[in-house]
């Protein structure tokens, strides 16, 4: 019987991008090439998610399940489960019966890659260095103090730069595909999501596109469409949101809608909630959704021009979150929410479309509060807490692009720490 190898060990060598750049190709000869792993997903789903491939020249943006076999993803019940449709790749050690024959939830052929022609080292070799490496926040967790403090500033200053270049240089490639206002809509729903419900924010947008919303004359209708489309409604229960009453008269007006919309609702079980704050929950971030695409909402009309006017005011990061949590919110945003959807989404956004200069939105960053998350707080364990949102988003892309795919060599602490000149 094969000794099965800890799937904490196929996380970690997905996650550490030890593939990227490599020449792959999956069980059925499709050419694979990995832009961004994803991100390790802490909830109940796929394992990693807003993952970026290229699979045989088509650019994909979803999810990505790791497995020692194959067989584990009809034995864990994924085929079954609509949640795991968003599965761009089945990413597996080994081959085994089941290898090339898996199927997602609604029919679809799964794309596999097996991991063991790729592998950098021996499995044995592998295994050694997982169970015998230190388990630290960071790979130069032990020498960090030993690195300058103007070194650490210059460095992560220089990838907060960085952060915001890399995703204004992704939005100007979709803008090739898709047009200005509905690419703002999709950014604006993804990051209102956050990482556990960002994949099925982002299909919403796609499904029920910016331009149908428009056509929609009242607010109820708007919400009655976001909560059916989402395949939320049936389930929506009487609560802060919403009385009883409003949740049968929703579910009646979604009905009325429906031949006109003309789209079939995603299944409910793509919304995560497990460890879910209620401020987070699908059903009211649509909500707040809603009020933005609402007759007065400033998502309806000329957006782009809102945004313009807001960065001329005397006072711009207040208009513009005036504009993401206006005064007559049925479920207002919370400051941090507000500060993640301008960090996340307007602010690439405006960059990309050359509606602002990259100064004038890191000056806009270094006002807003530093975010308080797992990734900083791995940096507040070695003794570095950010001042503001500017040096945390430095913080998180010298995680995500250095520390977590071991990419030492390249980064300018790194160097330093082997004796390389920065």
């Amino acid at each position: 019987m094969r000794r099965r190898p800890p799937e904490a060990l196929l996380h970690d060598l997905w996650a550490q991008g030890l593939l990227v750049g490599k020449q792959l190709r999956t069980v059925t000869g499709e050419t694979v090439q990995i832009f961004h792993p994803g991100q390790a997903n802490a909830e109940a789903g796929p394992d990693f998610v807003n993952a970026c491939l290229l699979i045989d020249g088509t650019r994909w943006y979803g999810t990505v399940e790791v497995h020692s076999y194959s067989s584990d993803w009809t034995a864990h019940g994924h085929h079954q489960d609509p949640r795991y449709n968003s599965v761009i790749l089945h990413v597996v050690l080994e081959s085994d019966s089941a290898t090339g024959r898996l199927q997602r939830a609604d029919g679809s052929r799964l794309p596999e890659l097996i991991l063991a022609p790729y592998l950098p080292q021996s499995l044995r070799t592998l295994l050694y260095t997982f169970y015998r490496r230190p388990r630290l926040p960071l790979p130069c967790a032990l020498q960090w103090e030993a690195v300058p403090a103007s070194l650490r500033t210059s460095w992560v200053d220089a990838l907060s730069q960085e952060r915001l270049r890399q995703r204004a240089r992704r939005i100007r490639a979709r803008l090739a595909e898709t047009a200005p206002d509905q690419l703002l809509y999709e950014l604006l729903l993804t990051a209102l999501g956050y990482a556990p419900n960002a994949d099925p924010m982002r299909l919403l947008a796609q499904r029920l596109p910016l331009a149908t919303v428009r056509t929609l004359p009242t607010l109820e209708d708007i919400e009655a469409a976001l909560l059916g489309t989402a395949g939320l409604l049936e389930t929506l229960q009487p609560g802060s949101l919403f009385t009883a009453a409003q949740c049968d008269a929703l579910r009646n007006r979604f009905a009325k809608l429906q031949p006109q919309l003309r789209v079939p609702p995603l299944p409910a079980l793509l919304w995560q909630r497990g460890k879910l704050r209620p401020a987070n929950q699908p059903e009211r971030r649509l909500v707040q959704a809603a009020t933005w695409l609402a007759p007065a909402g400033w998502l309806r009309q000329h957006p782009i021009k809102q945004l313009q006017e807001a960065l001329r005011h005397a006072r711009p990061l207040t208009a513009l979150r005036h504009l993401l949590c206006p005064d007559n919110a049925r479920a207002p945003l919370g400051r941090q929410r507000t500060n993640v959807l301008l960090m996340n989404a307007i602010f690439p956004f405006m960059l990309a479309l050359d509606l602002s200069d990259a100064s004038q939105l890191h000056a806009l960053l270094h006002l807003l509060p530093a975010e308080r998350d797992q990734i900083t707080r791995r940096f507040a364990q070695l003794g570095y807490v950010p001042p503001d949102a500017f040096y945390s988003q430095g913080l998180h892309q010298l995680y995500r692009a250095y520390c977590q795919p071991f990419r030492c060599l390249k980064c300018a602490i790194g160097r330093y720490l082997m004796g390389f000149t920065s």
